[in-house]
């Protein structure tokens, strides 16, 4: 008798564990999944209030909070279930760098991680999940932050020190949707560079705009720069969905013979070495003037990706003359897994608040068996 409550117990307990690895975003072939069914992630980028200082050293709370709250709010009444918002940017707030550019933690009061939380525990409240974005490959100034691409040893001091802190703190946390890397690092990519390596020879992006940065970096040194950190991701919280914004599908699919995707499992290996460094889902930005391969040119399936894609910045206002509404609708339509528009705080191609909302409103409610399910308890 012993025995059998013995047994009734282990399996209660691992009943409840199941239960709550599957209430988080995962992963099923090309579909995005939540709590065991398959989910379609609409909603906005925030992606910042206060530029790089969001979080962290006491600027949630002086900056930031009520307006996030706010705005979380804003995305769950107009049927948003997602936000994508940047942590570090270029680094100029967060993590804690030293004199020589070595990572002491991740801020340097100790607010950066309680910060981090309390946004999600806002997000769960309005049934809302979170993509964090560590790094922006966009636009880079800072040196210590360039330094990470080139020297493993300060690189491993922020992985030591500050993002695996931070997974393992904010891991079981339900409102946590992902991790993406960096946005868009083909800012900062060497372009029209050579290699006999197919992973690493950018010569087939030569035309596309990529390396608008000027840093001059070689594609196998970002592509380590994400493995490394995926894989550290991986260590910390196994069950972590990562991704990578990249700029367009010139860098995403190996389907046309302008595009090469960088960001394969093997490619990442390879560039980096560590075997749990790899990408969940795939992400594309797009703006118009589009190409014949841009997002809203094709359907998901022609760029013949293993994973689930997500359209993770567009707006109308740089759309060549679709309505918000007819994006937002194309993406679900057409086998995306999500999109996000671009971006609640405004700015150059970016829709206001209210246009982003007639988008999410469109989508709001919506559940079909092929597109999946747009609104769910963040449980």
């Amino acid at each position: 008798m012993r025995f059998h409550k013995f047994s009734l117990i282990v399996i209660l307990f691992v009943s409840i564990l199941e239960s709550t690895r599957a209430s988080r975003l995962s992963v099923s072939g090309n579909k995005l999944m939540f709590n065991g069914k398959s989910v379609f992630l609409s909603g906005v980028n925030f992606a910042w209030n206060s530029y790089g200082f969001d979080f962290g050293n006491g600027q949630y709370g002086a900056n930031s909070k009520t307006t996030f709250e706010q705005w979380l709010k804003e995305v769950a009444t107009n049927g948003g279930n997602s936000v994508r918002v940047w942590l570090h940017v270029e680094g100029d707030n967060t993590p804690y760098y030293d004199a020589n550019g070595y990572v002491l933690g991740p801020d340097r009061t100790g607010t950066l991680i309680p910060d981090m939380k309390l946004f999600l525990d806002s997000a769960k409240a309005n049934n809302i999940l979170v993509i964090f974005v560590l790094w922006n490959g966009a636009l880079l100034r800072n040196q210590n932050s360039i330094n990470l691409y080139w020297d493993n040893s300060k690189l491993q001091t922020y992985l030591d020190k500050a993002l695996t802190p931070m997974v393992k703190a904010l891991a079981a946390h339900p409102a946590l949707g992902a991790w993406e890397i960096v946005n868009e690092p083909e800012g900062l990519v060497y372009n029209n560079k050579p290699d006999v390596n197919s992973c690493f020879n950018t010569v087939p992006i030569a035309n596309s705009g990529a390396g608008w940065d000027g840093k001059w970096i070689p594609m196998k040194q970002i592509q380590s720069f994400i493995n490394w950190q995926a894989a550290a991701i991986k260590t910390a919280d196994p069950g972590a969905l990562v991704t990578v914004g990249t700029w367009s599908q010139y860098s995403q699919t190996d389907a046309f013979s302008n595009t090469r995707n960088y960001y394969t499992d093997a490619c990442l290996v390879a560039a980096g070495g560590k075997t749990l460094g790899k990408l969940d889902f795939y992400q594309i930005h797009t703006n118009a003037p589009y190409s014949v391969s841009a997002p809203y040119k094709v359907v998901a399936s022609a760029y013949g990706l293993n994973k689930p894609v997500v359209i993770g910045e567009f707006s109308a206002s740089c759309s060549g003359g679709m309505t918000i509404q007819q994006m937002y609708n194309y993406a679900y339509g057409n086998g995306y897994q999500g999109a996000w528009g671009w971006q609640y705080a405004g700015g150059y191609c970016s829709d206001s608040r209210a246009t982003f909302d007639l988008g999410m409103l469109q989508l709001k409610g919506k559940n079909t068996a092929t597109c999946g399910l747009v609104n769910f308890p963040v449980v």
